[in-house]
Parts: structure tokens; sequence; C-alpha cells
């Protein structure tokens, strides 16, 4: 091994669903879950969950296996206004094999700056996963 860490690839189809993800017309939550192909490095959708709620995205997650959330969310505001801010949560759970923590850890970066996301956060259980969580990290 050369020391490098591998970043996966994310193909031009994949930006443009990502792109067109992030400029959708949505009033309710919306979440796309993506994992690297293991034997292509490649960045790929696993699953797109829409108008759902934080409990239906846990139910899709492996429980060791690492996954990028990337979350249109529904947040209520204290004064009435509702806004759809644009996150990434980086799922990592704990005794997940390493080389795809720092396969997964190596690709974010890339990941972030091709969304444009200014709000990106990581949890290691599934656990940590709630509305409170997110409403707390993006109000």
């Amino acid at each position: 091994m050369s020391g490098a860490i591998a970043i996966c690839h994310i193909s031009d189809d994949l930006k443009k669903t990502l792109r067109a993800f992030r400029f959708q017309k949505s009033s309710a939550t919306n979440v796309i879950i993506l994992k690297v192909d293991r034997e292509s490095h490649d960045l790929v959708i696993e699953e797109h969950l829409e108008d759902c709620d934080i409990e239906e995205v846990k139910d899709e997650l492996p429980s060791q296996q690492p996954r990028y959330l990337l979350i249109s969310y529904q947040l209520k505001h204290s004064d009435g206004r509702i806004s759809y801010p644009l996150c990434l949560v980086f799922y990592s759970p704990t005794g997940c094999h390493p080389e795809q923590q720092m396969l997964y850890a190596g690709s974010r970066n890339s990941l972030v700056q091709e969304c444009e996301l200014t709000k990106n956060f990581e949890i290691r259980d599934l656990d940590e996963l709630s509305a409170e969580y997110l409403d707390s990290k993006l109000l």
C-alpha cells in the first residue's frame, strides 16, 4: 500500500442526480443513502427515500457498514418559518472494518465539495440520529 488514502469516484450521472436533489422543490424530508462500491470504489445510491422520517432512514442503514446520508430536512423554526436545509451525515458505526472506514472518511470531503454543502456531521451510533439531533445541528 502506498500510504495514500483512496478516494471514491463520483460519476457524472451521480453528480447530476445530486445536483437535482439539491434543487428539488419538495416540502418533505428526503434522503439519499450513498455507499461506496467495494470493487470499483464508485460512490453509488443505495436508497432514495422521499417524504420520510428519520426512523425510516435508520431502518435502512446497516449496523456494521458506513454510509453517507444526504438529507433535505424539513426544519421548523421557532418563529414559524419552515426551511429545507441540505446536510450530509457520515454514518461510521463503531466496529466497522477499518479499511472501509478509511475509504469513507477519505472520500467525505470530495462529496461535501461536490454537493456544495456547508453542514456535515458524523455519527457513530444509529441512536444518535434523530430529529432532535438534526434540529440541534441545523438551527
